[in-house]
């Protein structure tokens, strides 16, 4: 994580003594794991595949996406922490096992983080999940999701979701990703070279979107939003009594920097709304030279964001 830190100005002065504490985020994916990383900060779960009470995760993949976002660092003193290592998480499982799942149990998620608004001061929401095309999912489906994105957006919730996998070729967005109420993650590692694996250029879902349904939030064309180191990241591993922590790769990754940039943001500003961070956010990325389709915006800058926040207060 020090590489990501580094590549997004996390570990300036000026962003390092906040941590998100104070700050409810939600996270709807596989579950989450009792990792000593997380433990005690897990405000509310809620399980749409098995409906189990306690929080688990059976997959892994959202046990890593929350330490990339919060996690503390406790079983690395610190080494692995996430980015806003102090939040309070928000957990919805709607993935099961194998990492599948349905664009209704999402859905229900929206619906359920719908409910909880007035219980818990909830600002972001992260959703790490591709899904490779609307194909095949009835269309009043997806009006259903799209409604309660705007509904939360409109609530003031930061919608934050990964690009998808599918790239280098363009319109290979996640549907999800590329929905206009959603702040649209791909990946870009610079010049990191890897470990051997896929690099974010021979992976990460290229634009623009196909989206139009919600113009009066922004361009939906142009997509992604912004990009975010993916490759390599090392967070937590939901089996940790055998291994603590394991690397992985995608723009699910990706996205959980961006929402811990955010909570990091509003917990020095609280009363910046969603479309206030948005705009600050994408104007202060890192232009990268690439084309909108390949970076968006560009690279976060956390250090940047700061800045540019503070002129507004």
């Amino acid at each position: 994580m020090d590489r990501v830190r580094r590549m997004i100005g996390c570990d300036q002065r000026e962003t390092a003594a906040y941590t998100g504490r104070g700050v409810h985020v939600a996270v709807l994916d596989s579950g989450v794991a009792a990792h000593p990383d997380l433990r005690g900060r897990i405000a509310a779960f809620k399980d749409f595949v098995s409906d189990k009470r306690m929080y688990y995760d059976d997959n892994g993949h959202g046990t890593h996406v929350s330490g990339i976002l919060g996690g503390s660092g406790a079983m690395s003193k610190g080494r692995y922490r996430g980015i806003a290592p102090e939040c309070t998480f928000i957990c919805g499982k709607v993935l099961d096992k194998k990492g599948g799942g349905s664009l209704r149990n999402l859905t229900s998620g929206l619906k359920w983080i719908a409910e909880l608004i007035n219980k818990y001061p909830i600002r972001i929401l992260n959703i790490s999940i591709e899904m490779e095309s609307e194909d095949g999912i009835d269309p009043g489906d997806w009006e259903e999701f799209r409604k309660y994105i705007r509904y939360l957006w409109d609530r003031n919730i930061m919608i934050v979701a990964a690009a998808g996998n599918k790239g280098p070729n363009p319109m290979t967005l996640s549907p999800i990703g590329e929905c206009g109420g959603c702040v649209c993650v791909g990946c870009h590692d610079g010049s990191y070279k890897g470990n051997g694996g896929r690099l974010c250029n021979e992976y990460s879902s290229r634009g623009p979107g196909k989206d139009t349904a919600i113009t009066s939030i922004l361009n939906p064309l142009k997509k992604p939003d912004i990009v975010a180191p993916g490759t390599d990241i090392v967070s937590c591993n939901y089996r940790y009594s055998m291994k603590p922590y394991i690397a992985k790769s995608g723009t699910s990754m990706s996205a959980p920097i961006v929402s811990g940039a955010c909570a990091l943001c509003l917990q020095k500003y609280p009363y910046l709304t969603n479309k206030e961070l948005r705009r600050l956010m994408l104007g202060s990325a890192a232009d990268l030279g690439q084309s909108w389709s390949v970076q968006g915006a560009g690279m976060i800058q956390i250090d940047r964001l700061f800045s540019q926040a503070e002129l507004l207060y």
